[in-house]
């Protein structure tokens, strides 16, 4: 999630949504998104140079006040460098990078919350404090723990003492996204974009992102846990949730661009799409503008928003027969 300009994709020719063989039309050339955390593209030397002193990194180097100023996990900071460090490691064997490597892991363990949680930004305030499945960000993070904890790829080089505190944080984990599965009218269902870190009920982000269950963030919360060992509370996790996107899913219509929008038209013959924000207790898919007024159809958020979000997706096909 991002505030401010740097962080969209300053050269965008044509962006398409990423199922787009499911029905979806390619977006608006005009429509840009968030573009990845500096150190996706910064020089090893330069992620050495700006890692912080707590063991993390901003996800733009060149933001120096404010919260951005901080480490971070959103747009795939801090476990983007740790997983290059390594990997130059592995090159080099150079200790300066598995040194820089491993201060960023053991941040990531700092960062974990004592439910299991990680916030999007550390030590921060307002929704960068909610424990984040926004983007798949703590996903990500879950991932990038469970390689270090079985010494896997590049992370070959992990101690034990750091590869069984990076298991714990995973089960940690673990725990704290079965605890924010939310039941509604007695079953459970799906998960927020991101949750209270004292309440663990969903929560709200930016203005247009409300407090909903989320159809995008919870596909990635269900494959991870479906690489975990089972256990009753995890098969009936899963299979909770994919019940619910099978409910929730829409059929019928699809998206396409005009010259300068997105618009939803009717198809008969379209594959099933979902909405990303379901209304919590209704499921209705909503939508929000700037102002954060809650709008049940695309059509009536203003333009800048309707183009400049991923609002619908196919991101539950691959799990819903």
């Amino acid at each position: 999630m991002i505030r401010f300009k740097k962080q969209y994709a300053a050269v965008v020719l044509a962006v398409t949504f990423a199922f787009s063989s499911a029905g979806l039309a390619v977006l608006p050339s005009s429509t840009v998104y968030a573009a990845d955390a500096s150190g996706a593209t910064a020089s090893i030397s330069d992620i050495l140079k700006y890692q912080q002193s707590d063991g993390g990194w901003r996800k733009d180097y060149s933001v120096t006040s404010g919260d951005w100023a901080k480490s971070t996990i959103d747009n795939k900071a801090t476990y983007t460098e740790i997983r290059r460090l390594a990997a130059e490691y592995q090159k080099t064997k150079n200790s300066q990078y598995s040194a820089a490597a491993v201060k960023g892991i053991q941040f990531l363990l700092t960062m974990q919350y004592a439910n299991g949680g990680w916030p999007q930004i550390y030590q921060s305030s307002g929704y960068h404090n909610h424990i984040t499945y926004n983007d798949d960000a703590m996903i990500n993070v879950m991932i990038l723990l469970d390689e270090v904890a079985n010494k896997k790829g590049d992370f070959s080089f992990i101690d034990s003492t750091l590869a069984d505190k990076s298991r714990n944080a995973v089960a940690k984990g673990v725990e704290c996204l079965l605890k924010t599965q939310l039941v509604v009218n007695g079953q459970l269902t799906a998960w927020g974009q991101q949750h209270d870190s004292v309440t663990l009920k969903p929560a709200g982000a930016r203005a247009y992102e409300v407090p909903s269950l989320c159809a995008k963030e919870s596909v990635g919360i269900v494959k991870f846990l479906q690489t975990r060992p089972s256990t009753p509370q995890i098969a009936t996790s899963i299979q909770a949730a994919v019940k619910w996107f099978g409910a929730v899913k829409l059929t019928g219509i699809k998206v396409v661009k005009t010259s300068d929008d997105v618009v939803v038209v009717s198809d008969p013959n379209a594959s099933p799409i979902w909405a990303r924000f379901y209304e919590i207790g209704t499921n209705k898919p909503i939508f929000a503008g700037r102002d954060g007024v809650v709008k049940y159809k695309l059509s009536e958020i203003e333009q800048e928003r309707r183009t400049g979000y991923s609002w619908y997706g196919a991101w539950p096909s691959s799990l819903v027969n």
